[in-house]
């Protein structure tokens, strides 16, 4: 079985992050971890299905305030929580998002 893999472009395309990517019509911000690389965190929060935006260098959402953490995606005012993540591989300057999410 082959593992899916999806082309996000050119590294130095992306200007700032977290930076907006869609993957099959689910959104995700990609975001650059000093020495860790990229990875994707979905854009949906997993408590109401509301859409996480970036503010402040963290990401949030509106509906009732869940806090995540823009490197891990771990929930910042809910324990056990956190955002679905992609992993990402940076290749001959090209990143490509991998597996599924967990």
């Amino acid at each position: 079985m082959r593992e899916e893999r999806y082309d996000l472009g050119a590294a130095d395309d992306y200007e700032s992050f977290p930076a907006e990517v869609t993957i099959d019509h689910t959104p995700y911000w990609l975001v650059r971890v000093p020495g860790e690389g990229y990875r994707l965190l979905m854009a949906v929060c997993p408590h109401a299905g509301g859409d996480i935006r970036p503010m402040n260098g963290m990401l949030i959402c509106p509906l009732h305030f869940w806090t995540f953490d823009a490197a891990e995606g771990a929930c910042l005012n809910v324990q056990g929580e956190r955002l679905m993540r992609r992993s990402v591989e940076e290749r001959d300057g090209r990143l490509y998002a991998t597996g599924g999410d967990f």
